[in-house]
């Protein structure tokens, strides 16, 4: 496919659109058009929720063709999203029909690669630049191979192609309404796919914005693309620019065709369309109606018209047949051949000068610049930072001015135990609520990358593994430290590292149990599920009843509480292991043996190399329930 679209400057001025809504080229250019096109007929689309199943669409037909742009109408509850999930393949459970791309059979997995959607809430990541989105976009989808040069004037291209130039160094959080739909379609454009849907690319824009957006898809669908996107109320200048239209009424498609042959579909069936009406309003209020005789009889011709079964001998369809001559393009087409590959290794994702598989873009870096771009995004989180940091370094300075120089002193052993189980409360929730935080936004991110094919699950859960390691190092060490130090605990290096060992490994078990449950559940099911989970775990660390004491029924959770082996590994750091008897300067101090306070607490032994082997395998469970919690995810977006 030529790339004219992004190196190919057109005029913007929205008048020169308007006069040119019938498809003749802008500025005198003569664009080369592309001759495929998506058909699709009885597409039926059913949900099932709670063993009840509910029909979204039922025999949906049309078509959409490259170099038009099509609009997709009807008032709410109408199944318009639905159509676009289902068209771009990213609905598959439930769905029936045929769908044929360029005059063959669609691949439902090679027809998603060579297509993108972009969905009404488009997820972005707030704290990149507008430079830096399209830039990862680019190095995730274009090949290594490519020179970085050469990527650079694609991106420049689609800054001046979109007029994005002035918020190219933005942060995405920063940006207007119409800049963040025009980052979406810039996203999108680095690999200049040939089929693009958009779902209500104008929600929440003022009139001035929604027209200088369709300016923009109009510009695309005149390369040679197939653009269709669902709008919600279009003015009369807005409408204007469309080449076809898709009403939908209550599931099922009353007319797809040609703008311009709307109104006499829907006269010819027995509505009176009001002079100088805008035609979008008067389509709206048609579908709308209850399903009488009308409505039937223009979801059967608009089967019939899709379907290849014209009759002759009815007047409306001869109507349209005669209107249709005068639509039809004065420029000549270039046909091209798009056919699905078996092979969706080596599917090729353009015809242009950028041909590539996502195959040459390597497992290894899709890894790099997932680190990259998360590491870029988290350094600029002032919570989950800078925050984060600063309320690590001040709780510990106040922890450890409370329970300042107690760790030697036998008569204040218990509070000494204390201090050490609000290091360990501190250091899990410290780490668990900020992961359960960012959730909501990265998984948004991550469904719709993934699903147009910009990186594996893989990748993307090899990157969150490791993107997050240089905090999950920091905030540990900075606390334990502080902590370790002011409270006067053993002045013994080895005893130190191996309580900012277990510190280190506590933290991975908070941040991955945020991780998991901030995926699999939305923000306020993972906030009250993660403390609800935890705290019980508490009661049976050891602290508060001792394990002995405890009824055989509740054992099992003491052994599985890693809570229990936290404590019980910091304990043995700091008593076990031969330390000599605490000083007292009481008359009598109960626990100034320090076995003795072991053997009171039920933790006597050599136990320090069976806590971490249990807290390991506590990490290992966490991961794997993580990595299902996004195949879950992915699986329901589906």
């Amino acid at each position: 496919m030529p790339n004219k679209g992004i190196h190919t400057i057109i005029g913007t001025d929205l008048n020169v659109i308007e006069a040119n809504a019938n498809n003749e080229p802008l500025n005198g250019n003569l664009l080369e058009q592309q001759n495929f096109k998506l058909h699709f007929s009885n597409v039926t689309y059913v949900t099932k929720q709670r063993k009840k199943q509910t029909t979204i669409l039922r025999d949906v037909c049309g078509e959409f063709k490259s170099g038009r742009l099509t609009a997709i109408l009807g008032p709410s509850g109408a199944g318009k999203t639905s159509i676009l999930n289902v068209l771009s393949g990213f609905k598959a459970t439930g769905v029936s029909g045929q769908f044929i791309f360029n005059d063959q059979e669609r691949d439902i997995l090679a027809f998603r690669k060579t297509s993108c959607y972009i969905p009404q809430d488009f997820a972005l990541l707030d704290l990149l630049t507008v430079q830096e989105t399209i830039t990862d976009s680019a190095d995730l989808k274009l090949p290594a191979k490519i020179a970085t040069k050469e990527k650079q004037k694609i991106i420049d291209d689609i800054h001046q192609i979109l007029n994005m130039d002035k918020c190219r160094h933005k942060l995405v959080k920063n940006l207007s309404g119409g800049e963040r739909k025009r980052l979406s379609i810039a996203i999108e454009l680095v690999t200049n796919p040939p089929v693009m849907f958009f779902d209500e690319p104008t929600s929440g824009l003022d009139s001035v914005a929604s027209l200088q957006v369709i300016n923009y898809l109009k510009r695309l669908a005149l390369d040679g693309r197939i653009i269709a996107c669902v709008i919600h109320q279009p003015s009369s200048r807005l409408i204007k620019l469309f080449d076809d239209v898709v009403v939908m009424s209550r599931g099922q498609v009353i007319y797809a065709g040609p703008v311009k042959e709307m109104i006499p579909a829907f006269e010819g069936a027995g509505f009176a369309f009001p002079e100088f009406y805008n035609p979008a309003d008067f389509a709206l209020e048609v579908c709308s109606e209850e399903h009488n005789e009308k409505i039937v009889n223009l979801i059967e011709r608009n089967k019939q018209r899709h379907s290849g079964l014209r009759q002759p001998n009815d007047d409306v369809e001869n109507l349209l047949h005669e209107r249709s001559k005068m639509l039809k393009f004065s420029n000549s087409h270039a046909s091209i051949e798009m056919q699905p590959s078996k092979d969706l290794q080596t599917r090729e994702m353009c015809d242009g000068p950028y041909q590539f598989s996502r195959a040459q873009v390597s497992a290894l870096r899709q890894l790099f610049i997932l680190i990259r771009r998360s590491l870029r995004s988290t350094s600029r989180n002032l919570i989950v930072v800078q925050l984060r940091i600063l309320m690590h370094i001040i709780v510990a300075t106040l922890v450890g001015s409370v329970f300042w120089d107690i760790g030697n002193d036998g008569a204040r052993t218990l509070s000494n135990i204390s201090c050490i189980f609000f290091i360990i409360m501190f250091i899990f929730f410290g780490n668990a609520m900020p992961a359960i935080l960012l959730c909501p936004q990265d998984t948004a991110v991550f469904l719709r990358e993934y699903l147009n094919g910009w990186y594996s699950l893989s990748s993307y859960y090899a990157s969150k593994l490791t993107a997050d390691l240089p905090l999950l190092f920091l905030c540990p060490t900075l606390f334990t430290t502080i902590i370790y130090f002011m409270t006067s605990q053993p002045n013994d290096i080895a005893r130190f590292v191996m309580c900012w060992g277990i510190s280190l490994i506590l933290a991975v078990v908070g941040h991955f149990m945020g991780l998991t449950f901030g995926s699999t559940f939305d923000l306020q099911m993972a906030i009250l599920l993660v403390p609800g989970i935890a705290i019980p775990f508490m009661i049976f660390s050891g602290f508060f009843i001792r394990i002995n004491e405890l009824s055989s029924a509740f054992r099992p959770l003491c052994d599985i509480s890693f809570f229990r082996y936290t404590m019980e590994a910091l304990m043995q750091a700091i008593y076990s292991y031969g330390r000599p008897d605490l000083e007292c300067h009481r008359d009598f101090c109960y626990f100034k043996s320090p076995t003795k306070l072991l053997k009171e607490l039920d933790m006597l032994g050599d136990l320090y190399g069976r806590d971490l082997l249990v807290l390991f395998i506590w990490i290992l469970f966490l991961k794997m329930l993580f990595f299902l919690s996004l195949i879950m995810r992915i699986k329901r977006a589906l």
